[in-house]
C-alpha cells in the first residue's frame, strides 16, 4: 500500500467527513450571520456618512452666508436705528417741539411759535405740517435753518418749505453798519415732518396737538 492510496483512504473516513462538513456549516453560518449582516450595516454607515458630510457642507455654507448677513446688519444697525427716530410711527408732536424748542436756544434765537396742530396720513409717508417763527440775529436765524437739517440736534427728518426772512425795526437808533449781522430778523419758516403709521397700524388713528412755544432768546 502506498501512501497516496493511505491518504485516499484516511479522507473517506466519518470522522473527517464530518470534521469537513461541520467546517463547512460554520463557514456558511458564520458568512449569512455576521459576515453578510456586518457588510450591510458597514454600506448604511458608509452611506450616513456620505449624507452627514453633504450636510455638514451645506450648513457650513449657510453659516458663512448667516455671518455675512449678521456683520451687514451689524453695519447698518446705526442706519436703521437713525431712520427710526427720523420717521417714527407716531407724530410725537411733543418730543418735535422739544427738539426745536432745544435747537433755539442752542442758536440763541427767540422761539415765536411753533405749530403742528394737523396730521395728515397718506402714502408713503404720513405728514406733519409746521409752521413757526424765530426771532435774531442774520447769522443765528440761519444756524438755525441749518441745525434743522443736522440729525445730531434735530433727530426727526423735517423739510423746509418756505424760510422768508423781515428784518426788525432798529427803533431810532438805525443799525450798526459796522455790525451788519447783529441786525435782528423774524423769520417764518414752513415746513413738513414726517411718521408712518403703516409700521404700526394704531398710529393711524393717533392726533397731533397744538404748541406754542417760547425759547429764551
Amino acid at each position: 500500500m502506498n501512501l497516496r492510496s493511505m491518504n485516499v483512504n484516511a479522507l473517506k473516513r466519518p470522522a473527517v467527513l464530518i470534521t469537513v462538513a461541520v467546517v463547512v456549516v460554520l463557514a456558511v453560518i458564520w458568512w449569512f450571520v455576521w459576515m453578510s449582516p456586518e457588510g450591510t450595516k458597514l454600506n448604511t454607515v458608509n452611506s450616513q456618512n456620505s449624507q452627514l458630510q453633504t450636510q455638514l457642507t451645506t450648513l457650513n455654507i449657510e453659516l458663512q452666508q448667516a455671518q455675512k448677513q449678521a456683520a451687514k446688519v451689524q453695519q447698518y444697525a446705526g442706519y436703521l436705528s437713525m431712520f427710526a427716530a427720523a420717521v417714527p410711527p407716531i407724530p410725537e408732536a411733543p418730543q418735535l417741539t422739544t427738539e426745536l424748542a432745544d435747537l433755539a436756544n442752542t442758536t440763541n434765537v427767540h422761539l415765536v411759535s411753533l405749530s403742528d396742530d394737523t396730521t395728515v396720513v397718506g402714502t408713503p409717508l404720513s405728514t406733519i405740517p409746521l409752521s413757526m417763527d424765530i426771532e435774531g440775529p442774520r447769522q443765528n436765524c440761519i444756524a438755525f435753518l441749518q441745525g434743522i437739517y443736522n440729525p445730531t440736534l434735530i433727530t426727526r427728518l423735517i423739510t423746509i418749505s418756505a424760510f422768508n426772512p423781515a428784518p426788525v425795526s432798529a427803533g431810532s437808533g438805525g443799525v450798526d453798519v459796522l455790525k451788519p449781522s447783529s441786525a435782528a430778523y423774524t423769520v417764518t419758516i414752513s415746513g413738513t415732518a414726517y411718521f408712518d403709521p403703516e409700521i404700526d397700524p394704531l398710529a393711524a388713528n393717533a392726533t397731533s396737538s397744538t404748541t406754542t412755544t417760547t425759547a429764551a432768546g
